[in-house]
């Protein structure tokens, strides 16, 4: 910028407000019901078109799962986006066995580039303007989809987050309704582990280290409404509130955002605390979405000691504070070039594969 200096996304971060009072209320007149939730029934008349987009990498055995909570929605007006990002073998065999009644397309990476990569080559070939952003190993609830289209549809602006509870196989692969997952085993719900063994996430590095025993998020924070301006509880903000196992946010504000940042390519990246960072820099409201909650497939056989993953994590953590400095205008969204495939396998089914 000639003349003045450019607006970093750190100066968006503390001069936006996450105060979407004003939309709540908005929301409430159109539909009657409460933006965050939990919202306990389906209106009809959601007609926003969504996109489900699931990156995937080796994730055939959770990826089963997921599908099968995508097949028990119970409204239909979305499609299915799998990205299979150099997973050997292939998880197209999986995604056909599934049997989506929905639109599917299936996008073969050669080459793992990471989960930012995937999530924007998703977005690439995706028609929703609506999109739904979840991990391999999500068994979401089966209002899911309605309830995410249904606040899209008569908002704008708004980046809204699911939760999570851990679980293990016996509980995921059950049989849809037998069990439901809990809100409170979130850990932005409650955080209890001890202070010491968190890193700092927040985009001021500068932020004292904090002794606290546990955390109430969503209630101290009066449902995100008190983060923004570069607020920070314990040891988060904002952007620490948007995890990418869950969210939802128009596709338009996605690409005006320049997409998922590609720097963080490997594990342990911090890839969703850069994208909710810029979009929060740019005003977007990141709203927890309280009946938003699924079944997370404990990671099972983890190899990387967990001093060596907390290492790589504060490495990314680094490049992420690094990126914050920089201008948040003029990001544009990555283009990958990709081809149309004859593998999809069945009607109803496209598939693509990225141009080396």
């Amino acid at each position: 910028m000639t003349g003045a200096t450019a607006v970093t996304a750190a100066d968006g971060l503390r001069s936006h407000g996450n105060d979407y009072s004003g939309v709540e209320r908005s929301f409430r007149a159109r539909t009657g019901l409460a933006l965050t939730g939990p919202l306990r029934r389906v209106p009809e008349g959601i007609s926003e078109p969504v996109s489900v987009i699931v990156p995937t990498y080796n994730g055939a055995r959770p990826l089963a799962g997921t599908l099968a909570g995508l097949e028990a929605q119970v409204w239909r007006g979305f499609e299915v986006v799998v990205v299979d990002d150099g997973s050997g073998p292939p998880v197209r065999q999986v995604v056909l066995d599934a049997g989506l009644t929905v639109p599917v397309t299936i996008v073969r990476n050669p080459v793992g580039l990471g989960a930012g990569p995937a999530r924007n080559i998703g977005l690439t070939v995706a028609r929703g303007s609506t999109a739904v952003f979840l991990d391999d190993d999500m068994r979401v609830p089966a209002t899911m989809t309605a309830l995410a289209a249904l606040r899209q549809q008569h908002t704008e602006g708004c980046l809204f987050t699911g939760f999570r509870e851990d679980t293990g196989p016996e509980v995921f692969f059950a049989p849809a309704g037998s069990h439901a997952p809990r809100i409170d085993r979130d850990w932005r719900w409650l955080s209890d582990q001890g202070g010491g063994r968190y890193l700092q996430t927040t985009a001021d590095r500068d932020v004292p280290r904090c002794d606290r025993a546990s955390f109430e998020l969503v209630r101290e924070s009066r449902r995100f409404k008190d983060f923004g301006h570069g607020r920070v509880i314990g040891f988060w903000d904002l952007p620490g509130m948007v995890s990418s196992h869950s969210l939802c946010v128009k596709r338009a504000d996605v690409v005006a955002a320049g997409g998922f940042p590609e720097e963080y390519a490997t594990r342990w990246g911090v890839e969703d605390l850069a994208f909710g960072a810029l979009m929060a820099a740019r005003g977007i409201f990141v709203v927890p979405a309280l009946d938003w909650v699924s079944f997370h497939l404990r990671h099972e056989g983890r190899r990387t000691p967990r001093a060596a993953e907390q290492a790589r994590l504060g490495q990314s953590l680094e490049r992420y504070r690094r990126m914050l400095q920089r201008p948040a205008a003029g990001r544009r969204f990555p283009r990958h070039r990709l081809r149309r495939s004859t593998a999809a396998g069945r009607p109803g089914v496209e598939a693509y594969e990225l141009v080396p």
